[in-house]
């Protein structure tokens, strides 16, 4: 991602909660239902009990309220580059202590000792950049070296019958065949109502 683009995603993100503050439409969703379907496929047949998630464009944390509903015991850390975004968390979030927030994008994290598990990108590679697949496929591979066991991610596909011009459409394809490159452990699903599919990446 260059500095122009970087900048360009955290005034949009800074701006927009600025406008919206705590709300779905901050983090760019329309509805906590489809937020919701979009966690129940990146998860989907992946156990979270007792284990260390990497939400990377983590927003507002939704994910954790998402995950103590169900009941799970999880560690989590978040990453977002909006100032805004993660101050915010950062507030609602103070009293958890297995919750952790960084502002930083995933080619700037540092992971140190920290032994995470699952890393997950929900929404995060839709914004249009100069090049959005050489950053997807850095981030990607980044996330895969992280975790040690799943990462997954979803982005907008390019089956569509409309597209937004401020976004990005990826082609299942290409996602598919990259990520084979990586591990020969790998699904995707295509198969659930929104313009989207979801990758899983297993060690």
């Amino acid at each position: 991602m260059s500095r122009s683009d970087l900048e360009d995603v955290k005034k949009f993100y800074n701006d927009r909660y600025r406008v919206q503050g705590d709300s779905i439409g901050s983090v760019g969703w329309t509805s906590m239902e489809s937020q919701h379907l979009r966690f129940d496929m990146l998860l989907r047949s992946i156990d979270v009990k007792d284990k260390t998630i990497l939400d990377v464009g983590c927003g507002l944390g939704d994910l954790i309220l998402f995950l103590e509903k169900r009941g799970f015991e999880f560690s989590y850390i978040g990453i977002d580059i909006s100032s805004g975004l993660i101050k915010a968390s950062k507030k609602k979030y103070h009293k958890h202590a297995n919750v952790q927030f960084f502002e930083t994008d995933m080619l700037g994290f540092e992971v140190k000792k920290t032994n995470i598990d699952i890393a997950l990108l929900s929404g995060t590679l839709t914004y249009k950049m100069k090049d959005n697949l050489s950053y997807a496929k850095a981030v990607l591979t980044k996330m895969y070296q992280t975790a040690n066991e799943v990462t997954v991610a979803n982005f907008m596909s390019s089956y569509v019958d409309f597209i937004n011009e401020k976004n990005h459409h990826y082609g299942p394809e290409e996602m598919f065949t990259f990520a084979k490159g990586l591990t020969k452990k790998v699904n995707i699903f295509h198969d659930y109502p929104l313009y989207e599919f979801t990758i899983q990446i297993f060690k």
